[in-house]
């Protein structure tokens, strides 16, 4: 049986993807590099220091992690407030929430980034148990943002499921001892994801594995 629902943000409940790439275009054209879309396969689920740590030995940046954070949680705030979900997420939560499902989320952008985007799709509550890369020591793939997240809602993890879309964040659940659901954007994405995740190609796949009638969306 069920108890709670661990949602990846990023991708998962928020089409924020495009959003963290255009911070990071912006962040390198401040520092002299023209860069674009290829930047997001090599980017795709990584924390905002391996992101920084990656361009600095990509391009031969100086620029420290405080400058080039504070620059792209500026940009990315600046356009939270117009961030939509992913189509057919929001119904699939609002579903499992009607059905007394306890949700939370685990996400590896910074608590800043995690609650504007809450706020964006609506669904910030007091009682929601929210993990941000701010509250572990290591970031997903590590496993601990999904122990902690099961830790505080007094569950073990064999009495949870993840929702991921990306590979990094399934292995995070998966080192965790959690049954993941891979909700990838195409099928190209969903090759990459371990053995382990069961591959849902739509909301109404993820509603069915999740136990919900999908007449509820």
């Amino acid at each position: 049986m069920i108890k709670a629902i661990l949602w990846d943000m990023d991708g998962t409940l928020a089409e924020s993807e495009s959003l963290h790439l255009k911070t990071l275009i912006a962040a390198l054209a401040r520092h002299g590099v023209e860069a674009g879309e290829e930047m997001h396969p090599l980017v795709f689920g990584k924390t905002g220091r391996e992101v920084h740590a990656l361009c600095r030995e990509r391009f031969g940046l100086t620029v420290d992690f405080a400058d080039w954070s504070m620059f792209r949680a500026r940009t990315y705030l600046e356009n939270a407030p117009a961030l939509v979900p992913r189509p057919g997420a929001l119904e699939v939560y609002r579903a499992a929430k009607a059905a007394g499902i306890t949700q939370a989320i685990v996400s590896n952008a910074s608590r800043m980034l995690l609650e504007a985007n809450l706020r964006a799709l609506g669904i910030e509550e007091p009682s929601l148990v929210s993990i941000s890369v701010n509250d572990v020591r290591n970031g997903k793939p590590s496993p601990e943002p999904y122990e902690r997240a099961a830790w505080l809602l007094r569950l073990t993890p064999e009495e949870v499921i993840a929702v991921e879309d990306s590979p990094t964040g399934a292995r995070a659940a998966i080192a965790a001892h959690m049954r993941v659901l891979a909700w990838p954007s195409d099928d190209e994405g969903a090759a990459l994801f371990p053995r382990e995740a069961q591959v849902v190609r739509s909301p109404r796949e993820l509603a069915e594995a999740l136990g919900l009638d999908p007449a509820a969306l």
